[in-house]
């Protein structure tokens, strides 16, 4: 038995319209996820510059391993609710002061 692409299942379950806005959802979440990412790291370096610190000091108020803060930073990072919060009462921020739209 040969094994079917996920495509192939999904053309045979669901019409045309239905994987095109599966797809469109898709590339929505995706871009949220991203511009949040932007945001958070925008945030930390505005942190840095403000306070004047570098990468091994960020490193050690967020008591996270060097590879971690990295990933924060370029935007990788897949950060949990409460990694979230952490980094949040450091920046001494409020979610809306991140999240706000900037003009």
């Amino acid at each position: 038995m040969k094994t079917k692409s996920f495509k192939k299942y999904l053309e045979k379950r669901l019409d045309k319209e239905e994987i095109a806005e599966i797809e469109e959802q898709a590339h929505r979440e995706i871009k949220m996820l991203k511009s949040i990412k932007k945001l958070i790291s925008d945030a930390i370096t505005d942190y840095m510059k403000k306070n004047n610190i570098g990468f091994n000091e960020l490193v050690r108020r967020l008591d996270s391993s060097p590879a971690q803060v990295t990933k924060i930073q370029r935007g990788e990072a897949n950060l949990t609710l409460s990694s979230l919060a952490h980094l949040f009462t450091l920046l001494d921020k409020e979610p809306q002061d991140i999240f706000k739209n900037k003009k």
